[in-house]
């Protein structure tokens, strides 16, 4: 235990050591290049540990991230179109996506395995078309927003969001609530007959997932200053939050950080060469993975370079030695 604390402190001492070093970005001189694939690297980051606490921590597939993190992108642009002040407009992202995730979760979640999988893309689906429906929403046409925002704030702020879900992340491994989440993902009927609040937990933890994911679509909603419906709702936004963990490792905080690295890199260079083969190449990337790294790429790396070093190990998979 003493040791899983020592090897979390690290890690969120690194998180926030990193977060500091690329927010300073812009005064050390970094090209605007540059400074834009890191936050595409931090907005993956943050979306793909939305899903990782939720996904990752009990089994269950969501593939409804994307539209939580639209909704969120909605909801801020829409209160600071009608003259909200910043940090409200900004928290009401988080707050609406955690409101459609409780309506979500308290129906879908008495579902399991594929179930539950279809129930979240039938969601996406579902918010698509209202948004599309909603004249607030600027129907198809889609919405822009009136004032523009200078773009180191969106930046800055998105950083902060993906260090602080990723120490969280490291938060809920080290702790009894996570061990109880990783029981359920093992064999949840053993973990029902043992006591544990499965449903509640699960709901909860949807929760947490749905505001982080809102609170990323609410600060891309100001970078990008314009939403489209059929762009914002795109699936590839959910395919994109499952595929940097898995490609990183599921249910690990170091995961995601590897896997959206790794997505922006395998973008920029397939942009650069051949633009269309950039989803076939992290499809590619993905099945290699789960074939010969079914633990994800972390602790695949860690395991070889640290093979006189269980405690490396340790730190990246979050296990006690």
């Amino acid at each position: 235990m003493v040791a899983t604390r020592r090897t979390d402190g690290v890690v969120v001492l690194a998180s926030i050591a990193v977060a500091a070093v690329v927010a300073a970005l812009p005064q050390l001189g970094a090209s605007s290049y540059s400074q834009i694939l890191v936050y595409y690297a931090a907005y993956y980051l943050a979306l793909g540990q939305s899903w990782n606490l939720m996904s990752g921590m009990t089994g269950y597939v969501s593939f409804a991230h994307g539209a939580l993190a639209g909704i969120g992108a909605y909801a801020a642009v829409i209160a600071l179109n009608a003259g909200w002040p910043m940090a409200p407009a900004l928290l009401a992202g988080p707050a609406v996506a955690l409101l459609a995730s409780f309506v979500i979760g308290a129906t879908s979640l008495r579902l399991r395995g594929v179930a539950f999988t279809f129930a979240t893309l039938f969601f996406q689906e579902l918010a698509l078309l209202v948004l599309r429906k909603m004249p607030i929403s600027g129907g198809p046409g889609g919405l822009a927003l009136q004032d523009i925002v200078p773009i180191w704030l969106p930046q800055l702020l998105m950083i902060v969001l993906a260090c602080g879900a990723t120490i969280v992340m490291v938060a809920l491994r080290g702790s009894r609530t996570g061990i109880r989440l990783l029981a359920i993902k093992g064999d949840e009927t053993a973990a029902l007959s043992l006591g544990i609040g499965a449903a509640k937990m699960k709901v909860a933890l949807f929760c947490v997932s749905a505001a982080i994911a809102g609170g990323a679509g609410a600060i891309h909603g100001l970078f990008t200053a314009s939403l489209y419906p059929d762009v914002v709702f795109n699936v590839d936004v959910s395919l994109i939050a499952l595929a940097v963990p898995m490609i990183g490792g599921v249910a690990t905080a170091m995961g995601p950080v590897v896997g959206a690295v790794l997505y922006v890199c395998i973008g920029e260079a397939f942009a650069i060469f051949a633009p269309s083969l950039h989803v076939v190449a992290v499809g590619a990337l993905l099945l290699l993975v789960i074939l010969f790294m079914p633990t994800g790429l972390a602790p695949f790396i860690a395991q070889r370079l640290c093979r006189q070093s269980p405690r490396a190990t340790n730190a990246v998979e979050g296990r006690t030695p």
